[in-house]
């Protein structure tokens, strides 16, 4: 039998209120994991079908403040933080020409800035008792462009990936380990603006020739941020049935 060492463990994972979070949450409790749960979505994440004894916590993850305010409420709550899982973020498909710098601003804040601003908080918090595990989520568009992605959607994934690598080397030493999970096309609220055209066409180039649900992905984050993984780091794994091999 596998152990994974997640019971116990006190976990944080960021859009929690649907799809890869709401996911990765439900299969952190199933380990025993003691968890915080933030989203933007205060009604969702009270609705969320997880874990009736998990803090909950409504939070702009975008700015410094809010970023600040779960990590306290966490520490407050559990008295430590063993686990981050970062998977809230936006998604945003216009054209070149017509990406805004309000868009620009507004999509680097939230998959970037929260990135680096949770990675960042939580080391401080993991350094303190010498462990400790952050999945950051990035996307296929990193490294293809994106089939429908935006301009600022597509950079702000690679940048997610470049936060990773630097965070690696600074809190490796401090027994932190910290991976980048690239998802490819996943059946997700995020994914529905898309039309039925731009769907299909997502599930005709992937090899598997279908989309993930989001449980596939979560699996995945929870092995990264598990004991199994215990000598993955730095490292950026690619769950997209295909559609880009390295």
């Amino acid at each position: 039998m596998l152990e994974t060492g997640l019971a116990g463990r006190v976990c944080l994972v960021t859009g929690a209120a649907k799809g890869i979070g709401l996911a990765t949450a439900r299969l952190l409790a199933a380990e025993g994991a003691r968890l915080a749960l933030v989203d933007s979505d205060g009604e969702g994440l009270a609705a969320a079908d997880v874990a009736d004894d998990a803090l909950r916590i409504t939070a702009d993850l975008s700015s410094r403040p809010g970023v600040e305010d779960a990590l306290a409420q966490t520490v407050a709550r559990f008295g430590q933080l063993d686990v981050l899982i970062h998977c809230a973020g936006i998604y945003r498909v216009s054209k070149l020409p017509d990406v805004t710098d309000a868009e620009w601003d507004a999509v680097m804040d939230v998959n970037l800035r929260s990135s680096f601003l949770l990675a960042q908080g939580a080391v401080e918090l993991m350094r303190e008792h010498g462990d400790g595990r952050i999945v950051l989520f990035g996307s296929f568009a990193a490294r293809t462009g994106g089939l429908r992605a935006s301009a600022p959607y597509a950079a702000s994934k690679a940048g997610v990936e470049g936060l990773t690598r630097h965070v690696a080397a600074y809190a490796g030493p401090l027994g932190i380990r910290i991976n980048c999970l690239h998802p490819g096309f996943t059946e997700t609220p995020m994914t529905e603006i898309l039309s039925a055209e731009a769907r299909a066409e997502a599930h005709s180039r992937t090899p598997l020739r279908r989309g993930a649900p989001p449980e596939e992905q979560a699996t995945v984050a929870v092995v990264l941020a598990s004991d199994l993984a215990s000598f993955v780091h730095g490292a950026t794994l690619d769950v997209n049935g295909g559609m880009y091999m390295a």
